[in-house]
């Protein structure tokens, strides 16, 4: 640690005085509205934006396509790191034949504003979000479904629900809990080495600016994300255009080069598992945990080791998928996500 301390002055120095290169590199790495590929520009399309808390979030909530459907239940989507709801992008259309649909960007990700200053990114400010934009929305009472991240951001809101701190709006809003890849359990993270080296931003900040000089940025975001795919993809042009959109977001209004900021959460998941693990042990409402088995970063032990904390466990293993498993194999995501209704 005390080498990684040295090397991040030294690289902060060469950063300093090499400040005028750095910003003209930066201007250079940024994506704007118009450079954004089309179909991430027909998504912005789908939704819209609201002030939270004084910042503009990104949603969308599409209204269930099937007339037939009298009282059509609603499913909450909640993303991961480093992403955002166009993870989704491949299965909202299908899922908005069952129901309604509702997806967003946290604050930080993807469409919705990134506040660099006065900000920390917790898992407890991403809830209050979250709870503010559904509230926003109308949404009475859903079937939620978290990825990565997201998993943990809905954790928190089941640890306040479970202390009875939530407004009286949401006593009666979730239907079911659906679980999918993340870090649940922080001992049993395959963590990729660019979220170690965030989690310290003294070392990260330096770095990052440091691998966009050198014009490594895009090449070592999109090897980390090839490194959580499944090696069973068939597809590799789909996959390596989604991996490509993933990072245009990223680089969307400069963020990647904040995106050390992003990684707190992992701070909280280490501080805060003890009141999570609480709630759940004593979870009154319908859980599921749906894992796709060839994930290097969140791996199958995580769901496995809740076996014998969550009341009534279900889990289901999807095989021979990644990570991103909504993006690599979309029908059967839809699948699962629809076994709640019945």
């Amino acid at each position: 640690m005390a080498f990684g301390k040295y090397v991040a002055v030294v690289l902060g120095i060469a950063v300093y005085f090499l400040g005028t290169k750095l910003e003209r590199d930066a201007n250079k790495l940024m994506v704007k509205f118009e450079d954004l590929p089309s179909d991430i520009r027909r998504w912005r399309d789908l939704g819209k934006t609201v002030t939270i808390n004084g910042h503009e979030m990104f949603f969308i909530y599409k209204k269930c396509r099937d007339k037939t459907v009298k009282k059509p239940a609603t499913f909450a989507l909640v993303h991961g790191f480093p992403s955002s709801s166009y993870d989704y992008h491949k299965v909202i259309d299908e899922l908005a034949m069952y129901g309604n649909v509702f997806v967003n960007d946290h604050l930080g990700f993807g469409l919705s504003d990134f506040p660099v200053d006065n900000y920390t990114y917790s898992l407890g400010e991403a809830a209050e979000n979250l709870l503010s934009v559904w509230r926003h929305a109308g949404l009475k009472k859903a079937h939620v479904i978290a990825h990565d991240m997201g998993d943990s951001v809905i954790t928190e809101i089941l640890a306040r629900r479970h202390r009875k701190m939530l407004p009286s709006y949401f006593d009666r809003f979730f239907q079911s809990v659906t679980f999918t890849n993340g870090g649940m359990r922080f001992d049993l993270i395959n963590f990729r080495i660019t979220q170690s080296i965030c989690m310290y931003p003294m070392i990260a900040k330096p770095l990052v600016k440091f691998g966009n000089m050198m014009g490594a940025t895009e090449y070592t975001f999109k090897k980390q994300l090839l490194s959580v795919w499944s090696p069973f993809v068939e597809d590799v042009e789909d996959r390596d255009r989604e991996i490509h959109n993933l990072y245009i977001l990223n680089a969307y209004k400069n963020k990647i080069l904040h995106n050390y900021k992003l990684c707190y959460y992992l701070w909280d998941r280490s501080n805060f598992e003890f009141r999570w693990f609480g709630a759940l042990r004593e979870l009154d409402i319908p859980s599921r945990f749906i894992w796709s088995d060839s994930d290097a970063v969140s791996p199958v032990t995580i769901p496995q080791s809740f076996e014998t904390m969550v009341p009534d466990f279900k889990m289901v293993i999807v095989k021979r998928n990644g990570h991103f498993w909504m993006l690599e194999n979309p029908k059967r995501w839809i699948e699962e996500a629809v076994r709640v209704l019945n």
